[in-house]
């Protein structure tokens, strides 16, 4: 029987000091699409991506026996954002993108993007670096505080309405989230788990540990 394949790990090229979060994610029943200089974080962590993605400007062009896709340097899309769409071409419905979130604000909010475009198309996508977690949620959420102890929100572009926390340290009922709105940033958990509720509109989720 052939390797099973169970989600899609991208890995974006972020400098990082401590990769080994990354072995968490990088089973061998993932599918690792690396996002240009990305492949250089396998190496040490002695695996082997199915696919590298690149224009190659941030690192040379790796002599793999994996399949390698060269893009042009000027382009629309980042190599990221080329390494989702693939994902989501090939089939994948739960994408994880490491080494997403960096010192570039540019990049990283580029990445959280990608994110949001995965929620569009139904495909889960989370960016993870080693104390954060980012994804997209709407209609009812329930968090639990295994992995992570605090959790923000935020109103994705658009007013989120009807917007309810329960069995968090801050709890809300009903109320309208708008896009500058702050109150709802580092909430905890009374228990092990809050539920979250919106009636209308996208959330970032910011989960994190630090």
């Amino acid at each position: 029987m052939g390797k099973k394949v169970e989600n899609c790990v991208i890995i974006s090229g972020a400098p990082e000091d401590d990769l080994d979060y990354y072995r968490t994610y990088l089973n061998e029943a993932s599918f690792i699409i690396c996002a240009d200089s990305g492949y250089k974080k396998c190496q040490p962590l002695s695996v082997v991506p199915d696919l590298i993605i690149g224009d190659f400007d941030s690192a040379d062009k790796p002599d793999n026996d994996c399949e390698i896709i060269s893009l042009q340097v000027r382009k629309d899309d980042t190599d990221t954002f080329h390494c989702v769409k693939e994902a989501i071409s090939i089939g994948f419905t739960n994408i994880i993108i490491l080494g997403g979130i960096g010192s570039r604000i540019d990049h990283t909010y580029s990445n959280i993007l990608s994110v949001n475009y995965c929620f569009d198309r139904n495909i889960n996508c989370s960016l993870i670096n080693k104390n954060n977690k980012i994804s997209v949620i709407s209609g009812k959420t329930i968090l639990d505080n295994s992995d992570y102890k605090h959790f923000s929100l935020f109103a994705l572009f658009d007013k989120c309405e009807g917007l309810s926390i329960v069995n968090s340290l801050y709890e809300l009922d009903n109320v309208d989230l708008y896009p500058s709105d702050q109150f709802t940033q580092s909430n905890g958990f009374k228990d092990n788990a809050c539920e979250i509720i919106i009636k209308k509109g996208k959330l970032l989720l910011i989960q994190s540990n630090d």
